[in-house]
């Protein structure tokens, strides 16, 4: 594998694989090593909000001890081919965190997060991640075998946005506003087998993704989340659409404590609690990729 960017970094790759056993599944510790003059830089890959029935949403992580370009950022992104990569910088108060998909950075990435949380909690041997971010801290801890990743909780606004041409009339019970679009419908089964116009998507104005929801039990809802804008047509599960549901779940369904699953090809799912009036907790499994040995050979860009 190989990239070509307008830079002057050259980074060559070693890989060290180790196995371990747990009572689950056989997993394969790995690291990158990429050689970026006489400094490493560390990279893994996970899979975050999974469990036995969902595989959940791959991301890279990459450790610095210093920021790199932009493009550099994006060429390495590009390398580790995940959905989207976290690259964190530590500093006084805990690491520096940034997030990019395959085409650009972007902002509050929840899976992206608690991967990141997780590499620096098993390689680096923290009990507590705090990760700032130009969006505010994020922080990740483990309680048993959950991560948990503290968010904000955003405040929903009345949408008049007029939404016929997605063809839902028939099964939407409310819509509104957050960064997000978000639209209710009437079933799980409407969730499911929504299929997105991309190119109607494409023209929605001022929002990051475009988000469907129906309850789906007593302490349940479900959610399918689209992003064609940053590069992600479909993600496979998502946290930061937490920030948007949650708080709108938790008064419809009367509770503080909901399971929510995500009906993507992969399937996501999630545990979510509220904390306090402006954030909530989200709690996931996280695993280390099986048999995910990254090897970059010549990586250079020029």
């Amino acid at each position: 594998m190989s990239s070509v960017f307008n830079s002057t970094i050259t980074v060559i790759s070693v890989s060290k694989v180790r196995f371990h056993t747990n009572a689950n599944s056989l997993i394969w510790d790995c690291k990158t090593k990429w050689l970026k003059g006489d400094k490493d830089i560390q990279s893994y890959i996970y899979d975050v909000f999974c469990d036995e029935s969902a595989v959940g949403n791959p991301c890279g992580v990459v450790i610095l001890d210093e920021w790199l370009t932009d493009s550099e950022l994006l060429a390495l992104t590009n390398e580790l081919a995940q959905p989207v990569t976290s690259f964190v910088v530590e500093n006084a108060q805990g690491y520096w965190i940034r997030w990019f998909s395959l085409s650009c950075e972007i902002n509050l990435c929840g899976h992206g997060s608690l991967g990141a949380g997780a590499a620096i909690a098993e390689h680096f041997g923290r009990q507590l991640v705090i990760l700032q971010s130009q969006y505010g801290n994020v922080v990740i801890s483990k309680q048993n075998e959950f991560y948990q990743i503290a968010l904000p909780s955003w405040d929903a606004k009345l949408s008049e946005l007029d939404i016929t041409p997605f063809g839902l009339n028939h099964s939407v019970k409310d819509q509104f506003t957050t960064r997000d679009l978000v639209i209710v419908l009437d079933s799980e089964e409407a969730v499911r087998h929504f299929e997105p116009d991309f190119g109607r998507l494409m023209q929605i104005e001022d929002y990051h993704a475009f988000i469907v929801t129906a309850q789906s039990g007593p302490t349940e809802y479900v959610l399918r989340y689209f992003a064609p804008k940053i590069g992600i047509p479909e993600d496979l599960a998502t946290g930061s659409a937490q920030c948007s549901l949650a708080p709108y779940w938790f008064d419809k369904l009367k509770s503080d404590s909901l399971s929510v699953r995500q009906l993507s090809s992969s399937g996501g799912y999630f545990q979510v609690d509220k904390c306090a009036t402006d954030s909530i907790l989200v709690s996931a499994y996280v695993k280390q990729r099986i048999g995910a040995v990254i090897c970059i050979e010549n990586f250079a860009v020029l």
